[in-house]
């Protein structure tokens, strides 16, 4: 097969297909990947540099969804596009594969990771005069930042962000949530639900409906903190219900927001139905089996939920799976344990 061979109608074709898929263990089969993977062995094999980016930008509305992003097949072509664009001198669309490549990284775990490619797209963006694509990447520096338990340097890197970006802007929502994470961090649940209210305004006037439900979600775990149990479960499931209604492959954040309402249902001591939405959110991304960032927040309420039923076994166990998947993603487990100490003293809920 030659490279003038590659059906690139048919790729596109397939990439549209995907898009659209919500559930990769159901709706897509081995032999649905099969042309793709032909084509990326065919462009690898020639060393078609020009071929492979356009093979990945075909199919990079993949990478900023949820549901693939960690396929195998898509990484070794994010990675050999990257080379390639390396190669060819495409800042712009290197700029772009490292930019993704850093959501992606972010999303899993890996945060130091992401912050260097997020720092090298932001520096590329720089260099082909593209200031607001640069900022954004230096905005997504913060939340790895604050994962990373480097508090300071987050809120710095978003004054920065916020000198840059007009209080109407839409896109301001963004940095607000994560200014509202930092806030919480500190006990101040007042000003943080006024900051991911802020937000979620912002986001109703230009944002996608994965943003909208990120941010009521966040806003339903700070309504929550503070004790206004019904209000907190009427925000979740108005959460869910956006992501239900959207077409598109939302299974992390739906389990996303099943973790969250499953922490306020935990602390109303409603632990069997705190555990069954863990469930729900382990089987949404456990046929992924690349967020473990998501994973090990999930292990971790679920050890703290078997501590309380007294159920030493599987406490054990989950401990020790928490610890591990944090370990394997080169995170501090003494930084988790101090975090679980003063997040406990100020009420403000679970690490994250």
């Amino acid at each position: 097969m030659l490279t003038n061979a590659i059906s690139w109608a048919e790729l596109d074709e397939l990439a549209h297909r995907l898009t659209a898929t919500g559930n990769i263990t159901s709706e897509v089969t081995v032999a649905d990947w099969l042309p793709l993977e032909e084509a990326f062995e065919v462009l690898r094999v020639t060393d078609d540099h020009a071929g492979l980016v356009q093979l990945r930008n075909m199919f990079g509305a993949l990478y900023a969804q949820d549901t693939f992003a960690g396929n195998p097949l898509l990484q070794q072509i994010d990675s050999a596009a990257i080379y390639a664009a390396r190669n060819l001198r495409d800042d712009r669309n290197l700029a772009h594969f490292l930019g993704a490549k850093g959501h992606n990284l972010h999303r899993q775990g890996y945060h130091q990771q992401a912050i260097t490619s997020f720092n090298e797209a932001s520096i590329l963006y720089e260099g082909i005069g593209d200031s607001w694509e640069a900022m954004k990447n230096h905005y997504m520096t913060a939340l790895c930042l604050r994962a990373l338990g480097k508090r300071d340097a987050a809120l710095q890197v978003l004054d920065d962000v916020f000198e840059r970006v007009a209080p109407d802007n839409p896109w301001r929502a963004q940095p607000l949530q994560v200014k509202a994470w930092l806030v919480q961090d500190t006990g101040d649940l007042a000003q943080a639900e006024q900051l991911l209210r802020q937000a979620v305004q912002l986001h109703l006037k230009g944002g996608t409906a994965p943003l909208i439900s990120g941010a009521l979600a966040d806003l339903g775990e700070v309504v929550g903190l503070q004790g206004r149990f019904v209000e907190a479960r009427g925000i979740f499931h108005q959460a869910l219900a956006i992501l239900y209604a959207s077409s598109g492959q939302y299974q992390r954040l739906i389990a996303r927001t099943k973790l969250k309402l499953a922490e306020l249902l935990w602390r109303n001591g409603n632990y069997d139905t705190c555990l069954d939405l863990l469930d729900e959110a382990d089987m949404l991304i456990s046929g992924y089996g690349h967020y473990y960032d998501l994973m090990w927040r999930i292990e971790l309420l679920r050890a703290v939920t078997y501590l309380y039923r007294r159920e030493w076994y599987r406490f054990s166990q989950k401990a020790r799976l928490t610890l591990r998947i944090r370990r394997d993603l080169g995170l501090s487990n003494i930084l988790l344990f101090q975090q679980m100490v003063k997040r406990a003293w100020l009420g403000i809920g679970f690490p994250r």
